[in-house]
């Protein structure tokens, strides 16, 4: 938790100071700035206030300030990381359980005889709660896209092929949990900004980084699966089943 908030204040720290370069080459809002902050100061050094006056400068100020793209993004990554990062370190978070990517995600996947081939086309939602493998279907292979959230892979509930099966996650924020079946051998290609990768019973920390790793007997294992997964800021496990 504390190498996130490092992360996250690093974030921030560069966001300020490119907030500070666009504040000073644009005059409208550093005029304005200077403007509201001396109506401010002159307000406050009078024997009677003037409403008006305060009114007036705080709307400048904000006005000065808000133009600038860099404190909207610095608001954003600040609600993702008290959202996701909240709920990490706190199930009972209030604030990060009412965040809408925050709701888990959970696909189990079912199999019936093989069917005739057809092309298939499904829409997802960006954020919320949803789950595949309510009805039996032939196993294909998985492809998710995930703007934010927690999302739980079940793959206990198949047979898998006796071939190379893909699982491709793309997620913005959150954790990626991966059930898998004793005996199908595993590897993964994970590639993260900033999180930890769980396999083998090993923690690795990702830091802009893309790693490969492999299962026991990967190699000998009749029924493999391929797992490639692309997160910015989150948490990648595998666990056997």
């Amino acid at each position: 938790m504390a190498q996130r908030w490092q992360f996250f204040l690093l974030i921030e720290a560069l966001l300020l100071l490119w907030f500070g370069y666009q504040l000073v080459t644009t005059p409208p809002a550093i005029i304005g700035l200077i403007i509201g902050i001396g109506l401010l100061v002159w307000n406050s050094k009078r024997k009677k206030d003037r409403p008006i006056m305060l009114i007036v400068g705080i709307v400048m100020i904000s006005i000065s300030v808000m133009i600038n793209p860099a404190i909207w993004i610095m608001l954003a990554i600040a609600v993702l990381f008290i959202g996701v990062g909240g709920a990490m370190g706190d199930p009972h978070n209030n604030l990060a359980r009412a965040m809408p990517w925050m709701h888990k995600q959970f696909y189990t996947v079912n199999t019936v005889e093989p069917m005739e081939k057809g092309g298939t086309r499904t829409r997802r939602p960006w954020f919320g709660d949803f789950t595949i493998g309510q009805a039996p279907f032939e196993w294909d292979d998985i492809n998710l896209c995930v703007a934010a959230g927690d999302t739980i892979i079940d793959l206990g509930n198949t047979l898998l092929p006796e071939r190379d099966n893909v699982v491709v996650v793309r997620k913005g924020f959150g954790k990626t949990r991966i059930l898998v079946p004793i005996g199908v051998g595993v590897s993964i290609n994970h590639s993260a900004l900033y999180g930890q990768l769980h396999f083998n019973q090993t923690e690795l920390t990702v830091h802009n980084e893309t790693i490969t790793q492999y299962s026991e007997g990967y190699a000998d294992a009749p029924r493999r699966i391929r797992l490639v997964t692309s997160t910015l800021i989150g948490d990648v496990e595998v666990l056997t089943i």
